[in-house]
């Protein structure tokens, strides 16, 4: 019993000797713990580098980006008027062709042979009609001495008569002789691109319902870019397409070109599977750089807006709150401005609400910002 009371007051006394030493310790430590606050207290803040963009009111479009279809002004499919045989193909495959120009030639003897018996036929008439007129002019000179009857210049009158309803009639068939021998020379109705022809020399072609395309023309200059416009856009593109200002922008695919034009027409009916409306706008395309199915990004443009406040896309942060930047004040203090974009496009972006004219804004560098936090300019944007 005595040996266990030994030994508990050896433990006590050592924990009471610890503990003193301890205690100690602390309070040798605790004036240098207290001149560190100190100079942590005093020591100057950090300045985060960030590059800084003046928010500035500019000339901007009011424009929608989208996907565009590229489609001809016309596309004629050119049959044949008359059956026969082709004799030529006077044109080869994807050739550019000029209003005019030849096409396909058919077998024509036939009716040129039909045409040499009607031109026969017509002359057989101009010469009744002028024998006519010599006996009527005969019987009237004899009518004036008393030698022939009434009767007789009657019928010769009638004779010419006959004759000239003869020749009309003659001269109507011939005319229309000749007509059909032009159908046997297809010529471009227009100016255009053919594609591929899929009829050759001895290939027979026949006329009617049953006829099939000899060939598609597709005009290029100019050209369509129909594009789907959502119907809460459709009054506000009608009203500037009205005052001549809408207009569609597109970049040549492979290329660096840029292109466009006004937008011409505006479909009468929405798209009842898409509810879009179709919208198209004429673009100049020579030399020929776009073609008919081509799909390219395209920017419909409904008018320009001046004064729009804008800032570079870089300023614009996001939080489960929405958009904001980080706006600096004359004391080099980022603060967190909320703000309400209008729009983006080239780059810039246009703000409805949330900052004035000549505001900073911060556009690289804030990942290592907070809330007022200080910043130092490293470079301007632009420069």
């Amino acid at each position: 019993m005595k040996r266990i009371i030994l030994l508990l007051s050896f433990f006590l006394a050592i924990a009471v000797a610890a503990a003193g030493y301890w205690f100690a310790e602390g309070m040798s430590l605790r004036p240098a713990d207290a001149q560190d606050a100190a100079t942590r207290q005093h020591r100057p803040e950090t300045a985060i580098p960030v590059v800084l963009a003046q928010a500035k009111r500019m000339t901007l479009p009011v424009s929608f980006s989208t996907i565009g279809t590229i489609q001809p002004v016309a596309s004629i499919a050119v049959t044949a008027q008359v059956s026969g045989t082709v004799s030529r193909v006077a044109v080869a495959d994807g050739a550019q062709v000029k209003q005019g120009d030849v096409l396909i030639e058919l077998d024509a003897r036939l009716i040129d042979t039909q045409i040499a018996q009607a031109e026969a036929t017509v002359a057989k008439d101009e010469a009744n009609i002028a024998k006519a007129q010599r006996d009527l002019g005969r019987i009237n000179h004899l009518l004036a001495s008393k030698v022939e009857t009434l009767e007789n210049a009657a019928d010769a009158q009638t004779t010419l008569d006959l004759a000239k309803a003869t020749l009309a009639s003659d001269q109507a068939g011939l005319n229309n002789l000749r007509i059909q021998r032009e159908y046997y020379t297809i010529h471009a109705p227009v100016t255009g691109r053919i594609g591929t022809v899929p009829v050759k020399p001895g290939s027979t072609i026949v006329d009617g319902a049953q006829a099939s395309p000899i060939v598609t023309i597709n005009v290029f200059e100019p050209i369509y870019v129909a594009v789907g416009i959502p119907q809460r856009m459709v009054a506000d593109l009608a009203q500037d397409k009205a005052q001549g200002v809408a207009k569609i922008s597109l970049t040549v695919p492979g290329r660096n070109d840029k292109l466009e034009g006004p937008v011409t027409a505006i479909d009468n009916a929405a798209n009842t599977a898409t509810g879009l409306v179709t919208a198209y706008a004429s673009i100049l395309n020579a030399p020929e750089v776009l073609w008919p199915g081509e799909i390219l990004n395209v920017d419909v443009i409904f008018r320009d807006e001046p004064d729009a406040l804008a800032v570079p896309n870089q300023a614009i942060q996001t939080n489960p709150q929405g958009s904001f930047v980080y706006a600096v004040d004359t004391s080099q203090h980022a603060h967190v401005k909320p703000v309400v974009i209008d729009r983006t496009l080239n780059g810039m972006t246009v703000i409805a609400s949330g900052l004035n004219e000549g505001d900073n804004v911060v556009t690289d560098g804030q990942l290592l910002l907070s809330n007022g936090a200080l910043v130092s300019t490293k470079q301007a944007m632009g420069e």
